[in-house]
């Protein structure tokens, strides 16, 4: 998990700030228009020239079932139409690897390593809109059957600084990823309000801190913060503190810095 700190290292001043801003506007993003903005904000961090945005429905073994909110930012809708009537999705690896890691996918990378005929196909009809590289990224929500998905083109020149732009995408995506969740599956509304004592607390859990260590840094007992933990397990429908720390981050309940 990165922080801002941890991205001073890829990004300007200027960045870092258009960073913070990015996170601010989509944390209370819940219209198409403004995640529409978002995407603007992280053009300017990462070289992305089209995007595709959409949210994909997983059957009971987590495969692809469908998809829908198709956002498209000069993006191909041809191509989309084409992806969709001839069931890409079912031989497309992105998939798979996206779901197993939860890290971006890089497409040439991805290209190397998975070459069947099939795939093949899905990368000429890609190359023939112009859709040759860049990065696919995504999460998982935690209380619907669902991944929100980016499909993102980038600049071949800019892909030797893969590792800068996967940092800034590796911290982007929880805050893209709940924006989404608002407009998809309007989570704004459905999400439990975790109390400010229910927020401190989790905040120093996501550290990995104890109940006794988190005591002493909010000044009350170890059983008093046992106790505010195991309220928002049951607010988030988490079955154990792991879980409801996860839940609390993805859907913007307790910031990720």
């Amino acid at each position: 998990m990165r922080d801002a700190s941890q991205l001073a290292k890829y990004l300007s001043k200027a960045e870092l700030i258009d960073t913070l801003d990015l996170v601010e506007k989509a944390d209370k993003a819940g219209t198409e228009d403004q995640f529409r903005q978002l995407v603007a904000i992280a053009s300017r961090l990462i070289p992305l020239e089209r995007m595709h945005v959409c949210f994909a429905s997983l059957d009971e073994q987590s495969q692809i079932s469908g998809f829908s909110r198709h956002i498209l930012i000069d993006y191909p809708s041809q191509f989309v139409q084409e992806y969709l009537e001839g069931n890409y999705a079912a031989v497309d690896p992105a998939w798979d690897e996206l779901m197993r890691t939860g890290r971006a996918v890089i497409w040439h990378d991805l290209r190397q390593r998975h070459r069947s005929p099939e795939q093949m196909r899905i990368y000429a009809a890609a190359n023939a809109y112009g859709l040759r590289d860049g990065f696919t990224f995504g999460a998982r929500f935690s209380h619907f059957p669902g991944y929100s998905v980016f499909a993102a083109i980038c600049d071949p020149h800019e892909l030797p600084r893969h590792q800068r732009h996967l940092a800034v995408i590796d911290y982007l995506t929880p805050h893209l990823h709940a924006a989404l969740g608002r407009i998809q599956l309007g989570l704004l509304k459905l999400m439990p309000v975790l109390t400010e004592r229910e927020r401190e607390v989790m905040h120093w859990a996501k550290f990995g801190k104890t109940d006794w260590e988190i005591s002493l840094q909010i000044g009350c007992s170890a059983r008093t913060v046992k106790f505010h933990i195991e309220n928002v397990m049951h607010k988030l429908q988490a079955s154990n503190r792991v879980q409801a720390i996860a839940i609390a981050l993805s859907q913007g309940l307790v910031d990720w810095g």
